[in-house]
């Protein structure tokens, strides 16, 4: 008896049913599909993530799944098209390309090897304007923006073919084949945002509507930029929303043109980011700048990890964002900035190992930024500016009346401004009056911010500006710059005598 003819939708990062391009092309191929989605226990075992990952997307599944018919599975994506195949006979499967880690792309590869050796096509959709195999960026503006400004795809919710003969259920009636997900999975976290194409726009409207009004002026400030920044990013990296929905729903909005401005040149750099990941996949674990691997004698401390990570090296505005971030999944650009130049500067470490854990802690853990925001800030590049952000500026400047950090340094609530900014600065009573002993209930700086840095700066310098490092950059240019920064770039980075 022939098995019925099918196609597969596989959703990976674009947990959505409109502007989807893979929808769009099954609707139009005719034949019935399988909407199906797969949790990879491979995959959410990665030192990168975390449940907070998992949990969002099984939110996003519960979203989806009232407007499409989907299955869903927890195991490897190879088995899963096995056991499809055991009662359909598969003609094409649809999906978007993936800017994803090592693992993901092997995965991807395995997935073609299979497709061919059991004559399945698989078509593959470019996303958020990032193409794959680009060499360089001649031409790449004109291109992105042309995608952005596209007309949105026009798909629709597919019925699921008849599945009586199989024994599967839909979601969220269960998992397919009997697999039961991760309980911590299935709990929902009221401190984290929640998942799904509805939420997005919500967000995506109360930022249009009412949010965006102090956008620019709050977008440094740890706690108001919870509010006021569009927190629309884990809903764009796990595809709630595509780039071009966000750039063609707020360039159509009236109000608060100047924020909204602001707000939307950073869609652009996002799949500006996204792309230089595209182009090297290699920056998840190797130095950008060829000419910095092992130069740099950065090192790897258990103590000084232990003691970042648990937000506890005596510096309020750090460990109050490492305890934010840990606690819901978000702080702000400037804030993640400064972790990063704190781990690989103040603290002098490797930037791996503090990619890892955050990569695990942001909500919004999208790797084709993250991977290459990270060597940005730890100087492996080569060529950008070097910002290094002082713990107790950002404090003065964005947390002036300290209620951020006496809200995640409860150590510290009774401690004033300006003293809770460096309070290893406070007197022996101070310290009684303020009922906080610094070493006992909270401790005293982990290195001296300013020695230390200076002489991580230095180490770095001479690397920086060795043939090794300096050999590298027209390659990086070409590759990851467009071609107005590149020029800038080349200026910044001239030899001097």
């Amino acid at each position: 008896m022939s098995k019925p003819s099918v196609n597969i939708v596989w959703f990976k990062r674009d947990l959505r049913t409109r502007d989807h391009a893979a929808l769009a092309a099954a609707r139009h191929a005719g034949l019935p599909v399988i909407a199906l989605y797969v949790f990879e226990p491979a995959l959410l075992a990665l030192p990168e993530y975390d449940v907070r990952h998992g949990r969002f997307i099984r939110q996003c599944l519960d979203d989806l799944a009232q407007h499409q018919p989907l299955l869903v599975f927890y195991d490897g994506m190879l088995p899963v098209l096995e056991k499809i195949k055991q009662h359909f006979d598969i003609k094409t499967l649809f999906s978007h390309q993936e800017t994803g880690q090592l693992a993901t792309f092997e995965r991807d590869k395995a997935v073609g090897r299979w497709c061919k050796q059991n004559g399945v096509g698989w078509q593959e959709f470019e996303q958020d304007g990032v193409h794959r195999a680009r060499r360089d960026r001649i031409g790449w503006n004109k291109a992105v923006l042309r995608h952005l400004e596209a007309p949105l795809e026009n798909s629709v919710p597919l019925p699921l073919p008849d599945l009586s003969s199989t024994g599967w259920d839909t979601w969220p009636a269960g998992v397919a084949d009997g697999a039961v997900l991760p309980p911590e999975i299935l709990e929902d976290h009221p401190d984290f945002q929640p998942g799904g194409e509805h939420n997005a726009w919500r967000y995506l409207h109360s930022f249009g509507a009412e949010r965006a009004q102090h956008y620019s002026r709050h977008i440094s400030k740890p706690l108001e930029s919870r509010r006021s920044c569009s927190r629309l990013s884990p809903y764009l990296a796990w595809g709630c929303l595509s780039a071009r929905q966000v750039w063609q729903w707020t360039g159509a909005q009236p109000k608060f043109k100047h924020p909204i401005s602001n707000f939307r040149s950073r869609i652009f750099w996002r799949s500006h980011f996204m792309q230089k990941f595209e182009s090297d996949y290699t920056i998840e674990w190797r130095d950008m700048n060829r000419g910095f691997d092992g130069a740099l004698n950065r090192g790897n401390d258990p103590a000084l990890f232990k003691v970042w990570s648990e937000g506890r090296t005596g510096f309020p505005m750090v460990d109050a964002c490492m305890r934010c971030l840990k606690a819901t999944g978000y702080v702000n650009f400037r804030m993640r900035a400064m972790l990063v130049t704190f781990w690989c500067f103040t603290l002098n470490q490797e930037w791996q190992p503090g990619a890892r854990l955050l990569a695990q802690w942001f909500l919004d853990f999208e790797p084709g930024i993250h991977y290459a925001q990270w060597q940005m800030q730890a100087g492996t590049s080569g060529y950008h500016t070097l910002r290094i952000y002082n713990p107790t500026s950002q404090c003065e400047k964005h947390d002036p009346t300290g209620a951020f950090v006496h809200q995640w340094v409860p150590e510290l609530q009774h401690v004033p401004p300006p003293l809770v900014f460096e309070p290893w600065t406070m007197s022996a009573m101070e310290q009684t009056f303020y009922q906080c002993q610094i070493g006992t209930d909270y401790p005293a700086p982990v290195v001296d911010f300013d020695a230390a840095t200076r002489v991580a700066k230095d180490a770095y310098w001479a690397v920086r500006q060795s043939p090794a490092v300096v050999n590298e950059l027209p390659r990086l240019f070409r590759r990851f710059c467009v071609t107005k920064d590149a020029a800038k770039y080349k200026r910044d980075n001239r030899p001097t005598d």
